[in-house]
């Protein structure tokens, strides 16, 4: 079972198959997933566990927001950014060996 929870209300609900439709609001945020079954379910905490890695530059906002938290953004911070910026901040630089500003590239 997927289990998404909305950020405005805090109501929690779980479906069998991910949820495009909820997948692409921004208060929805997933919470659970079936890789995360052994966890104790009332665990909201574990959220960031949910997104294993970097999702896709195509996936949705609310898939970036959910990966933003689970690398340490307060969900709010997250949530106030743009897709774009979160994929700026947490997208191809975050594990490539590309960097924009040339520094630190001394091995």
């Amino acid at each position: 079972m997927w289990r998404y929870t909305n950020a405005n209300t805090g109501q929690v609900v779980e479906v069998p198959e991910r949820d495009a439709y909820l997948d692409m609001l921004p208060n929805w945020t997933i919470t659970g997933s079936p890789d995360d079954a052994g966890e104790p379910e009332s665990s909201p905490s574990n959220s960031g566990q949910a997104i294993p890695g970097r999702p896709p530059e195509s996936a949705n906002k609310a898939v970036w927001v959910a990966y933003a938290v689970s690398r340490g953004m307060a969900e709010a911070d997250a949530k106030a950014l743009r897709k774009d910026a979160l994929i700026e901040e947490f997208g191809e630089n975050s594990g490539n060996d590309e960097d924009e500003g040339g520094d630190g590239g001394q091995d």
